[in-house]
């Protein structure tokens, strides 16, 4: 990312502002954050950071919880969410640029003027409660806790801290006094930094942040210099955790005393984890220690951080190997003179991943330090010196051997301490860094490498920005769907690795007889990308990988959804790319043997096949659910009275299963398109209630909303109708225009088909809705992927 193009400045009360003008997106993205976070929290009180960051968005002084950021943000069709980290607390949204003026002064009320009030507490720590067991049940979390444990006595990174029922007494007026104590002294603008992204020039989003961001008191900031406890010596570098998933992990805690520590890790992690000849990764397979290795932060804070190391497909191997050959590459790259050429390949590669970026994603990315590469270089050095020593590394052997329960905070552990064995085996070999990435050097190839093909291309609107690409083609093997979808993204694992650093974004979605690969990233390279990436998705499927665990259980049944709504249509090879030159056209053009125009597909009509249920048995106590309700018929009338019935739905959705009945966390509602239908969709992970319950609970939440809807507020009708006419006004930009042309053409739907739907609309009555809610209630086209059975009533 340019420095010169990011805005900067200090305001009289302390905060600070960054402000960058992406001219070719269509919405603002904005991150706040405040320099605080659970390691800052009271010890008596595990989970008060979190509980504090739930709290502030259900009410303030000027805005009821109805007409707070999460309510406007959602109404207007963007995104809203917040998060908390060990040394700091995030709050982001992305919206319409319009809307953000009255986004912000809604962010800073909450921020400034939380109600805090003990009722609202009492439903919200029922929701944190439902969160920890989620967190305290998955293997990843507890895994990071487990390498925590290693870590130097009175190291906050050793505590769980989520918060629960037990941890947040708030019948007690002492921990009311705390939650108020930690807000008024913490959350003040001295301690905030605001990052924003937007398509208006940067002096015109700053003026609107400072008018409005001024008026924040500055407070103090003195509480920034504190710092953290000592990560090292290491009280317990050999460990044993009883747990379902075998393998080994390594951890790694670093102490610096030297700035530049965030983009120094940026830099290492992308050179572990290369997968081009003659790094570490190709010399691991080599060694037949692993198949794949991942690097993640833990935590990262004042020159301190701990790392993970996983390593898939090294269920059998010792840890002091792996741990023996990284070391070796460590020794032997942490001289390496092309670590200055990697460092400006790596920031010139900035520059491409910034085109595809989001605006909230690139807000985020604003908010870590500016180091130039004279720094970046030095804090590498130690950084590289410490790792290749031994006193911070970590070696957690899991397996499902019995062991005995270990005294953590926050989370029971059944955890034990291995006795140091002798010094570990550094392998010696030719390590060395990664060479230079070829991908750009790389032609598009003369002779075809795709069969035959139907493209359509469509000219840009927008100047700048990133081209995208869509293909769909067979799926060229039978078997399980699971096994299916992990063989192919296993294939292009590495590919895609390499895509991202220039800025590729790669999304692959199996179905069960297509998949569909759309890219996104500079058109001058997407047709040398599809070159090398698709021939993986068209070769037979004869050996299968094994799926591996995929995390938070809404999250896997998302990804099974589309097998639900298979698209319709030939599937031979089909692409359709938006903002290439006729240059980069004919380049895509080469790589097939021959190219036919793509042709539109018929509409789709709802086949009336009543309630389908599908069941995906999945590891865990919670259950999860997704309800999706494919609209009756496919004209502009229709969708628009579904659209709105969505956007009205959405909210009373989250407030009523969420909020009143707190059945779970992690929800939503609203319209979507899955491959070639569009309906609404119902989305519920819930601790307390199986599938045929979760499903109960929605069919009686959308029976309930007939009186509502009949006495419908002619001003809230009419502000929804508004709110959903934002979002379906014409794109320029190159990617989500993409997307829904796409869309569009999945579903048999000619170009002008958003504008029919604007336009109905524009004519929407209420009758209109409560025929849209009778339709919704008729049952004649409902499909559910559930992690549990139907109930037989």
């Amino acid at each position: 990312m340019s420095d010169q193009a990011v805005l900067v400045r200090r305001l009289s009360n302390g905060a600070e502002i960054r402000v960058l003008q992406q001219p070719w997106t269509e919405r603002v993205g904005l991150c706040l954050r405040v320099a605080v976070g659970s390691h800052d929290e009271p010890h008596a009180y595990p989970g008060l950071a979190h509980f504090l960051e739930h709290l502030l968005f259900l009410g303030s002084r000027h805005y009821a919880a109805e007409q707070g950021l999460m309510a406007f943000v959602q109404g207007q069709g963007g995104v809203v969410n917040a998060s908390t980290q060990a040394r700091h607390t995030d709050f982001v949204f992305e919206l319409a640029p319009e809307q953000l003026q009255p986004a912000l002064l809604r962010l800073l009320d909450m921020l400034r003027w939380p109600l805090l009030q003990v009722e609202a507490q009492t439903r919200e720590r029922e929701v944190l409660q439902a969160e920890y067991q989620a967190r305290s049940q998955d293997a990843g979390c507890r895994i990071d806790h487990a390498l925590g444990q290693a870590l130097a006595a009175g190291h906050r990174c050793a505590d769980f801290l989520a918060g629960d029922r037990a941890s947040l007494p708030l019948e007690q007026a002492a921990f009311q006094m705390a939650l108020h104590g930690y807000h008024q002294r913490h959350y003040q603008a001295g301690r905030m930094r605001l990052t924003l992204v937007g398509p208006q020039p940067a002096e015109q989003l700053l003026a609107i942040v400072e008018e409005l961001f001024g008026q924040t008191p500055g407070g103090d900031d003195e509480l920034g210099s504190r710092a953290p406890a000592a990560m090292l010596p290491l009280r317990a570098p050999r460990l044993s955790l009883q747990h379902s998933r075998a393998g080994v992990y390594l951890g790694c805690a670093v102490q610096l005393q030297a700035d530049g520590l965030e983009p120094a890790l940026d830099l290492l992690l992308d050179a572990l984890q290369d997968s081009a000849p003659g790094g570490l990764l190709a010399g691991l397979r080599e060694l037949c220690l692993c198949q794949q290795l991942q690097v993640r932060v833990l935590y990262c804070h004042a020159g301190q951080c701990l790392l993970r190391f996983d390593f898939d497909g090294a269920e059998g191997a010792r840890g002091s190997a792996l741990r023996g050959a990284i070391q070796g590459w460590l020794q032997s790259v942490q001289d390496d003179p092309s670590w200055a050429s990697r460092l400006r390949e790596w920031r010139q590669s900035a520059a491409l991943r910034q085109l595809v970026a989001s605006p909230l994603a690139l807000a985020q990315h604003l908010q870590a330090p500016q180091c130039d590469e004279a720094c970046t270089l030095r804090a590498l050095k130690n950084l590289l010196a410490q790792m290749a020593a031994d006193k911070g590394w970590i070696e957690l052997q899991c397996s499902e051997q019995s062991q005995p329960d270990w005294p953590a905070s926050g989370l029971s552990l059944p955890l034990s301490a291995r006795p140091t064995r002798e010094p570990v085996v550094v392998a010696r070999r030719d390590w060395r860094l990664p060479p230079g990435d070829a991908l750009l050097q790389v032609k598009v190839p003369a002779v075809a490498v795709l069969p035959a093909a139907r493209l359509r291309h469509y000219a840009s609107l927008s100047s700048g920005g990133p081209a995208a690409l869509h293909w769909r083609g067979r799926l060229n093997g039978e078997g399980a769907w699971d096994e299916l979808d992990a063989t192919l993204q296993a294939r292009i694992g590495d590919i895609r690795q390499r895509g991202e650093r220039l800025g590729i974004v790669t999304q692959l979605s199996v179905q069960r007889e297509s998949w569909t690969l759309v890219l996104q990233g500079a058109a001058r390279l997407l047709p040398c990308f599809s070159a090398q990436i698709l021939p993986l998705l068209l070769a037979p499927i004869a050996q299968r990988v094994e799926p591996a665990s995929q995390g938070l259980l809404l999250r896997v049944l998302l990804q099974r959804l589309p097998a639900l709504c298979e698209a319709s249509g030939e599937l031979e090879l089909q692409g359709m790319g938006v903002g290439f030159s006729e240059r980069e056209q004919e380049q895509l053009a080469q790589l097939c043997t021959s190219v036919e125009p793509l042709l539109a597909l018929p509409p789709v009509r709802g086949d009336g096949a009543g309630l389908t249920w599908r069941q995906t048995v999945q590891p865990g106590s919670d259950a999860a659910l997704l309800l999706f309700c494919p609209l009756p018929a496919v004209d502009a009338c229709t969708e628009a009275a579904w659209r709105l019935l969505g956007q009205l739905l959405q909210g009373r959705f989250f407030q009523r299963l969420r909020g009143e009945l707190q059945l779970g966390y992690a929800l939503f509602a609203g319209f979507r398109q899955v491959q070639d239908r569009r309906g609404l969709l119902f989305a519920l992970q819930s601790p307390v209630c199986d599938a045929a319950g979760i499903f109960g609970h929605i069919r009686a939440f959308l029976d309930e909303q007939r009186e509502s809807l009949a006495t419908l507020d002619d001003a809230l009708l009419s502000g929804c109708r508004a709110a959903l006419q934002q979002t379906l006004r014409p794109l320029q930009a190159n990617l989500p225009r993409a997307e829904q042309l796409w869309q569009l053409h999945l579903a048999g739907l000619p170009e002008v088909h958003p504008q029919r739907v604007r336009e109905a609309l524009e004519a929407l009555t209420s009758s209109d809705l409560l025929k849209a809610h009778e339709q919704l209630l008729r049952v004649s086209d409902w499909r559910v992927l559930a992690s549990g059975a139907q109930s037989p009533a």
